[in-house]
């Protein structure tokens, strides 16, 4: 797709609103300015893939793919908190002549945190959520709607997600369905052009039957990315795949390292492969960084002189991948020339293997899947044998009398035997993991059932408090009285396993869906009521007598009443501004009450322990609340409300104890 063919995109930066946006990030769909350009690379490749529209290489498809993506409003995803919380929010989106200190944090909260990408609340566990994002991935790429499946590849939708029914990837359903613009949205996010489906078919397969080649020529392509992009690194030039040549080596100046190529040959597939990625990921770097000097707008603008941390690798490989940068660039051309001479080797040997299982298992109707010679093939190289290059490549006819060799027959025996083991512990596994899945299927049953049932009760005492003409939490005898029974709290515990002391720090799961340690360990507060009726029967005696002392207590208790209410109103206003006030007097009057009570009742130590312990938890839960509500996590501030609001009824229970047991002694 030429440049004048895209002049009706809206080419402005998706992160500033710049009018000269002349890069785009790949993944994210959005155009950029040279300012959030510089950024964005600041970031790392696996969390923005930048290219230039004017100077870098594009397939046609994929920039068809990012201006269709831009123009649709792609860009909405990452803001979403933003325009859906109105203006008042749009004032944290930087402007073009804002300076780069404010735009770049601005890009780092919007495309590394996700701070206001659109997210969806889904009341299903983990993998029921990912079901059901790759069952609408399979359905949506099947249709041009390109914006509805980037959606879901953003809320974490897997691009190779194997529909059990269908037998199918969304790669093979985009293929199939002929889409090229959904074929390379899949392919940005990682889709394996090689995985088969039921019938043993790749979407490559399903993309040659059809009439027009091209979306097979670019599966390909993909297919071989790594490869084909260090070829066009040392020479200029890509391998011909549609003449089946698909591994390009320059024949002239360059010169193999033997000792390097000998390290190489010894790797494992896994950590070659590691290796190959990493400097695939120099190399972009490079030849990103050569055309972003081109630019004259670029030379008072950071440069990235090295790869990015990525959280996701090891340390040892994060410093290994900047390491890279160290490499002059005669130094990472011979490693990249290396590389390829090996990988070669690789995929030669990885046919013979293939075709040695072939000759053996001809009259076997199960189908092998072993299609990559395993890390044993890799593990040794022998001293005597020279290192494979395309000079010393072997002949076919020597090819085809080893394979019918006695020795070939027995090697192939040996793989097998080991797939049969491999197999076997797979099979082990595969059950263990059932059987854990069905615990967690049974657990999420379970914690859905109380959240159903939470949820009405809330809903019914919101009801009843409206029904009355009041807030619902204005009242301390509502708090006291009409908050639920204690004993819906700990049905089915046992007093064995009543330990307040060691769960008075455990805080509430951010989530419903993970361990519910914290709440299948609340204070067990119907428990610790009757231990302390049990040690107030033992015949404590009233020591209300002095009028004086009686008049301080009641003074503290009237006070609690008070900022309890105000505590419970605070909570309830739109912008919870007052909540950590609320909670701060909260705290006053209960630690006044406890240096005055206890010197006149000892026997209200532990109730006043606990109403100490209460109240130290009040404050971090009304700082949590007012900052779960200015950044929208609505989950959050629920959880947190609901925590006050436990905290609010059981200190208005304690406190309304106290004075009605002052009442009956006086």
């Amino acid at each position: 797709m030429s440049r004048t063919k895209s002049k009706h995109n809206i080419e402005v930066c998706g992160d500033c609103g710049a009018l000269d946006a002349t890069w785009a990030s790949v993944n994210k769909g959005i155009l950029l300015c040279t300012q959030c350009c510089s950024i964005h690379r600041s970031l790392g490749r696996h969390i923005s893939h930048v290219k230039s529209l004017l100077k870098s290489t594009w397939h046609p498809n994929q920039l068809n793919m990012v201006c269709t993506l831009n123009n649709n409003g792609a860009n909405n995803i990452w803001e979403h908190a933003l325009l859906e919380n109105g203006a008042k929010l749009m004032k944290k989106k930087p402007n073009a002549k804002d300076p780069i200190s404010v735009k770049h944090e601005y890009i780092k909260q919007k495309h590394l945190q996700c701070a206001y990408a659109f997210r969806e609340n889904y009341e299903d566990g983990l993998m029921s959520v990912e079901n059901e994002l790759g069952k609408q991935l399979h359905a949506s790429v099947r249709t041009p709607n390109l914006e509805t499946s980037f959606r879901l590849l953003a809320l974490g939708a897997d691009p190779n997600y194997f529909h059990d029914e269908k037998g199918s990837t969304p790669l093979h359903v985009a293929t199939k369905s002929d889409q090229k613009l959904q074929v390379e949205l899949l392919l940005v996010y990682g889709a394996d052009p090689s995985c088969p489906d039921n019938h043993g078919k790749t979407p490559i397969e399903y993309a040659r039957a059809l009439p027009n080649k091209d979306l097979a020529n670019r599966l390909v392509e993909s297919q071989y990315e790594v490869t084909d992009t260090f070829s066009y690194y040392l020479s200029l030039r890509k391998p011909d795949h549609i003449n089946g040549n698909h591994f390009y080596i320059p024949q002239t100046g360059f010169k193999s390292n033997a000792l390097s190529l000998t390290k190489l040959q010894k790797l494992s597939n896994h950590v070659f492969e590691e290796l190959a990625m990493d400097v695939y990921d120099e190399v972009d770097r490079r030849e990103t960084e050569a055309i972003w000097l081109s630019c004259a707008d670029t030379t008072e603008l950071n440069d990235v002189p090295f790869l990015p941390v990525d959280n996701t690798l090891s340390t040892t490989r994060n410093q290994g991948r900047q390491k890279l940068a160290r490499f002059s660039t005669p130094e990472l051309k011979s490693l990249v020339y290396d590389i390829l001479i090996d990988t070669q080797r690789r995929q030669m040997v990885s046919d013979k293997s293939n075709m040695q299982l072939r000759e053996v298992s001809t009259l076997d109707e199960d189908p092998l899947y072993d299609s990559v010679a395993s890390d044993d093939d890799y593990a040794v190289v022998p001293d005597d044998e020279p290192p494979t290059s395309p000079q010393t490549e072997k002949s076919p006819s020597n090819d085809k009398d080893s394979i019918i060799s006695i020795d070939s027959i027995n090697k192939t025996n040996q793989i097998l035997e080991q797939l049969t083991k491999q197999l076997k512990n797979s099979d082990n596994t595969i059950t263990d993991l059932r059987q854990e899945v069905l615990k967690l299927r049974h657990c999420v049953k379970q914690l859905q059932t109380e959240n159903t049932e939470l949820k009405g009760r809330l809903s019914h005492s919101k009801f009843s408090s409206r029904a009355n003409g009041d807030s619902g939490f204005d009242s301390l005898e509502y708090i006291a009285e009409n908050h639920g029974s204690d004993e819906g709290l700990t049905n089915g515990i046992s007093a064995d396993e009543i330990d307040f002391r060691k769960n008075k720090k455990t805080q509430r799961p951010s989530s419903m869906y993970e361990t519910r340690e914290g709440i299948s360990k609340v204070p067990y507060w119907h428990a610790m009521k009757n231990q302390m009726k049990q040690n107030d029967s033992r015949g404590t005696q009233s020591l209300y007598s002095s009028p004086q002392n009686r008049e301080t207590i009641l003074q503290c208790t009237e006070q609690i009443t008070r900022t309890i209410q105000e505590l419970c109103k605070a909570i309830q206003e739109p912008d919870k501004e007052e909540c950590v006030t609320s909670a701060e007097k909260v705290k006053v009057s209960v630690v006044r009450l406890a240096s005055v009570l206890p010197k006149v009742l000892e026997t209200e130590a532990d109730r006043l322990k606990l109403m100490v312990e209460l109240v130290s938890r009040l404050q971090p839960e009304c700082s949590a609340l007012q900052i779960s509500n200015q950044t929208s996590d609505m989950k959050s501030v629920e959880q947190h409300f609901g925590n006050i609001r436990d905290i609010a009824f059981h200190l208005a229970k304690f406190t309304k104890d106290i004075v009605t047991k002052y009442s009956s002694n006086h």
